[in-house]
């Protein structure tokens, strides 16, 4: 395990770093469990440039987007069906903060 958070660590810029701990701060503040996603994960294990990070949160991402505001993030949207908050980090660090969901 300890391995793949060395990889992220060395694989992800300063910023995303920071928006990394932002997110788990805010989450976990709230009582949510989260998770990096998608092509984040993809893009650190096989080397190529990490454009944007994607977070699964056990909840409702949508009652963070004050916490976020708080933090200096930007909400650039919501999607109420998916429950999926786009967010743009402090340091334009791109993100979409989504509920954990099974789709078929």
């Amino acid at each position: 395990m300890a391995d793949y958070i060395y990889t992220m660590e060395l694989r992800l810029t300063p910023n995303q770093q920071k928006g990394v701990t932002l997110v788990r701060d805010i989450a976990r503040a709230a009582g949510m469990n989260v998770y990096l996603t998608g092509g984040a994960v993809r893009d650190i294990i096989s080397g190529l440039a990490i454009r944007d990070l994607d977070f699964t949160v056990q909840g409702n991402p949508l009652k963070l987007q004050k916490d976020f505001e708080r933090a200096g993030a930007v909400i650039g949207g919501a999607d109420e069906a998916t429950k999926t908050l786009y967010v743009t980090l402090p340091g334009s660090v791109r993100a979409e903060v989504s509920s954990a969901r099974t789709e078929r």
